[in-house]
């Protein structure tokens, strides 16, 4: 996200990155994500009452364009669906996941200068 996140704002910010990830494992807010017992990225999904958040999913380059992303969104999706809720996400503008995002069938609701703010038609 470095890349992405300096390409918006021209700056990264290493502390608050680190505190954010040392929160979500404190809090249990953050899934590992595993191939072969090697990981390869994290998820950070937000079950509320009105819809799904999905608010971290980074994999790390030499796993990505593999399915992995996909299968992961899929998943969320489907639960959300029995749920009967929307999947909420947003994607900075130059990150090329927006594309995975709109192929899965994420709609933009709002657009900023930044970002896109997508939610699943079901």
């Amino acid at each position: 996200m470095r890349m992405y996140v300096e390409k918006t704002w021209g700056v990264w910010k290493e502390d608050e990155a680190r505190n954010q990830i040392r929160d979500d494992i404190t809090y249990r807010r953050l899934s590992i994500i595993e191939v072969d017992d090697q990981p390869i990225g994290m998820m950070r999904v937000d079950e509320h009452n009105t819809h799904f958040d999905i608010d971290q999913l980074f994999l790390l380059p030499h796993s990505q364009n593999q399915g992995i992303g996909t299968a992961l969104i899929r998943s969320v999706l489907s639960r959300a669906k029995e749920r009967g809720l929307p999947v909420k996400l947003w994607v900075l503008r130059v990150n090329p996941a927006r594309n995975l995002y709109l192929r899965l069938g994420f709609k933009v609701v709002i657009e900023t200068d930044e970002s896109l703010h997508l939610q699943s038609g079901d």
